[in-house]
């Protein structure tokens, strides 16, 4: 686009805001993404506007879930007398700071536009594998058969570096190999799968940087992905893994299983919620534990940073981020002590990251939302009470669905799925 057209551009969009005339909003939004989509987001009006779209289209996917309806009523016996709308009960128990100018904004409904050449392709996080489920793994099922779309799940190993997970995400992007959506069984080789075509790159947590270190390394893959996506991903590292790789880096040799038995497996327990040592039991020789800590280091993190930063802004690919947000007594309680150090940097903290620490390295990479929820709830179901190590701050489940749902059809909206 042209500067004279984006300003026309930008004109238009304004106007029509302020008519609350959101049908043309988003007709003219599509054909700025659709023309230059890092021109787009550039512009602070569209860049705002994506935000609130998607909010909204958020919370209009939460009025529709049961599970999400339940979860946000008022503690008993207050729900029976809550005079609150459907929609401000998901948004203030979903959204951290939401507004009620923002709730109540009457938009249309989204509609998908389309899934038909776009994969969106999961990167999780550390320790996938390791836990007592994988990573949305309820909530893939329910997509596919809504929308028909191709989602692909990354078969990243749960402990080596950022660079080293590389090889697994080019596994998936260029021999479909990973971990199916649909029943979490392994994707191999042997079963002749095929790989995607033009994808959306969501990762989670280590996800993220996982990520940006394929695109550095590959930037030939670059033309093929339409986004990238942060789910609390790392990009900035997290000042809990800078306290873990200071107790770790001096050990000679880790046996991994005995190590994550033993003091190892209590450290972990300040990055995750429960570790299933006998899942510990494929991919033994790749196991990198120093190497997966250190790559979650902010200093490690900011160093790719500060090196790739203007690499990664000319591989013209757009970003966009969310962010979880919770409070010291809904953690479990062997995550307290990391969530206090946390505090001391961001009240905004999701037990593992502040909100700085899940910022893409494109400062015009909008945010589409602060959740209420911790580092966990933001992507695993609720985990049986034989896992929780007595924890009871396990089973307060985000409204996952829903938020999946609303970045499928935010993505279709901007054109980005087709």
């Amino acid at each position: 686009m042209t500067s004279d057209n984006n300003v026309e551009q930008t004109t238009d969009i304004t106007f029509a805001l302020a008519q609350q005339d959101y049908d043309t909003v988003i007709t003219l939004v599509r054909e700025a993404m659709t023309q230059d989509p890092m021109a787009a987001l550039a512009d602070s009006v569209i860049n705002e506007w994506i935000g609130k779209r998607f909010r909204n289209i958020f919370i209009t996917e939460g009025v529709s879930n049961p599970d999400t309806l339940k979860h946000s009523q008022a503690s008993f016996p207050l729900n029976l007398i809550d005079p609150r709308s459907e929609r401000e009960r998901v948004a203030k128990r979903m959204i951290s700071n939401v507004t009620d100018e923002e709730i109540a904004l009457e938009m249309p409904t989204a509609q998908p536009v389309g899934f038909s050449n776009v994969t969106l392709v999961f990167a999780p996080g550390l320790l996938t594998g390791l836990l007592p489920s994988l990573a949305f793994q309820s909530v893939w099922p329910q997509l596919i058969n809504r929308f028909g779309v191709r989602i692909q799940v990354v078969d990243a190993h749960p402990m080596r570096s950022t660079e080293a997970n590389v090889a697994d995400l080019e596994d998936t992007l260029e021999r479909g190999i990973g971990v199916s959506p649909i029943d979490a069984s392994f994707i191999t080789a042997e079963q002749d799968p095929v790989p995607p075509g033009d994808v959306i790159l969501m990762g989670y947590s280590k996800g993220g940087p996982d990520i940006l270190s394929l695109l550095i390394a590959r930037p030939d893959l670059a033309p093929r992905v339409k986004a990238v996506i942060g789910w609390a991903g790392a990009i900035g590292g997290s000042y809990l893994a800078n306290d873990i790789y200071e107790k770790i880096k001096g050990v000679p040799k880790f046996n991994v299983v005995e190590d994550m038995s033993a003091d190892i497996g209590e450290l972990m327990l300040r990055l995750a919620p429960i570790v299933q040592v006998n899942n510990i039991n494929r991919r033994l020789d790749e196991y990198d534990i120093k190497g997966a800590i250190e790559s979650l280091t902010t200093t490690y993190r900011e160093r790719f940073l500060a090196d790739n930063a203007e690499a990664l802004a000319n591989l013209d690919i757009p970003m966009f981020y969310f962010t979880g947000s919770t409070h010291l007594l809904e953690v479990p309680y062997y995550q307290r002590q990391g969530t206090l150090e946390l505090l001391a940097y961001d009240k905004y903290n999701d037990m593992q990251l502040t909100q700085e620490q899940a910022r893409p390295p494109l400062p015009t990479a909008p945010h589409l939302s602060m959740f209420h929820a911790n580092h966990w709830d933001l992507s695993y179901d609720t985990f049986p009470w034989y896992t929780t190590l007595g924890s009871t701050k396990l089973k307060d489940p985000f409204a996952r669905e829903p938020a999946m749902a609303a970045i499928l059809l935010m993505m279709s909206e901007l054109g980005l799925m087709n």
